[in-house]
């Protein structure tokens, strides 16, 4: 049996996948939903034996991209996926609010800022479907150093790292208790947190807070040289000693802290996640959600609204996410994957009564509903800016030494443009 659903999940994603030409008849009288999350497929296997209204997948490697269909190409009528919050939302999207006004779903159901997050002129063009967050792992056995029981703020970091280094008798480290570069993407989160706002323009670039920006390097740098001897030190450090797995580096004593996300840490082995803890990275008493937040929209041209609207009121039914995730865990359809696609799931009685008994470690840690913070919409290109430009601009300039020119953030998005990104 175990097999056979199998199969079946994956003979849906590879009929989705060829699912993309002319309609015919009987195509019509399906729900054509477009996403990047290959996980959907099992769920529409669920939805699909319900619902006289058939939902069909068609998996698009680029979706944001992808969205307007091209001429002749059989248009969606519900999209689901990463970066759909665009200055295109308007013209892309048709507004939800009649799902409230007609009771399909409630606002109490959700995370209030991630709801909020889908809104554009007061209207609802987008609702959350999942998120991931930040987070600071350690071994068990350190348990002790971490002051708060579910979130730990950048100072108390510093604080609790600086106490944990240790120096051999030729003043070598033999212990760092968090290095700030071995995570790029930790030098990123730091640069969000303290106001460097990578956000859209109405012209589709990107633009950002310089002043904020540079204070942020400049804090980072100033922090690894205090604490750590200097940028150059700690990376050497990081090269010897943490080129491992993120659970490895603090069970191997050699560092207290680890930064990760909340979709790789549930990703871990039980046995892995057995010997360390973790808490929230938090800032100003907010915990930043990920930027690859998932939204789920009814395309602008569908002609099946009253249709879209039974499957987002399913959709973000406790009880059908509740199947879902048992039908998951049943075939392994996603081993790769966290929760409710790729995270926690919006609607809060699911992730903080459903996920905990699929993710044992959450019991002692639920984020908190009014601690979220999400921040600005991001281009539809995102992914690939911040890994070529914005990623790469912060660490050169926090290791840079003094006198040391490093090629301008402004520079960098410019030769990313000229190649057509």
């Amino acid at each position: 049996m175990l097999k056979k659903s199998l199969l079946s999940v994956l003979f849906l994603v590879l009929f989705s996948e060829i699912f993309c030409g002319c309609a015919t008849k009987n195509q019509e009288k399906r729900l054509v939903v477009w996403t990047d999350s290959r996980e959907l497929a099992p769920y529409l296997e669920i939805y699909n034996r319900n619902h006289k209204t058939k939902a069909v997948l068609v998996y698009k490697e680029n979706l944001a991209a992808s969205i307007p269909p091209v001429r002749d190409e059989q248009q969606p009528d519900i999209i689901i996926g990463n970066w759909l919050k665009t200055s295109k939302v308007k013209k892309i999207f048709s507004p939800l609010d009649f799902l409230f006004e007609r009771k399909y779903i409630s606002t109490s159901f959700f995370y209030r800022s991630l709801l909020d997050s889908g809104i554009v002129n007061h209207k609802h063009y987008l609702l959350p479907v999942s998120f991931n967050l930040p987070a600071i792992i350690f071994s068990r056995e350190n348990s002790s150093k971490a002051e708060n029981s579910y979130t730990i703020s950048l100072e108390q970091l510093k604080k609790a790292g600086t106490e944990y280094n240790r120096l051999n008798k030729k003043g070598a480290y033999t212990a760092i208790g968090f290095a700030p570069q071995s995570s790029k993407d930790f030098l990123f989160t730091v640069a969000q947190m303290k106001g460097a706002d990578f956000r859209e323009e109405k012209n589709g670039n990107l633009q950002w807070n310089q002043e904020r920006l540079q204070k942020t390097i400049s804090y980072l740098n100033q922090w690894i040289t205090d604490v750590n001897t200097s940028p150059q030190t700690e990376s050497d450090f990081v090269y010897k000693y943490l080129s491992v797995t993120d659970d490895k580096r603090v069970t191997s004593g050699k560092t207290l802290f680890a930064y990760t996300t909340s979709s790789n840490l549930f990703q871990m082995t039980p046995e892995q996640l057995s010997k360390i803890d973790f808490r929230w990275l938090e800032y100003e008493n907010y915990i930043p959600v990920e930027d690859s937040i998932k939204m789920l929209g009814i395309y602008k041209k569908s002609q099946k609204q009253a249709e879209a609207a039974e499957f987002i009121a399913t959709f973000y039914n406790s009880d059908m996410q509740r199947e879902f995730l048992e039908r998951k865990t049943k075939i392994n359809a996603d081993n790769r994957g966290f929760g409710f696609f790729g995270g926690f799931s919006t609607i809060r009685d699911v992730t903080e009564h459903v996920l905990p008994v699929y993710y044992t470690s959450l019991l002692s840690n639920i984020p908190e509903a009014g601690t979220l913070k999400v921040y600005s919409r991001k281009p539809v290109n995102w992914e690939r800016v911040k890994d070529r430009v914005v990623i790469p601009y912060i660490e050169e300039s926090v290791a840079a030494v003094p006198g040391k020119k490093v090629q301008t953030i402004q520079e960098r998005y410019a030769e990313l443009k000229k190649l057509g990104y």
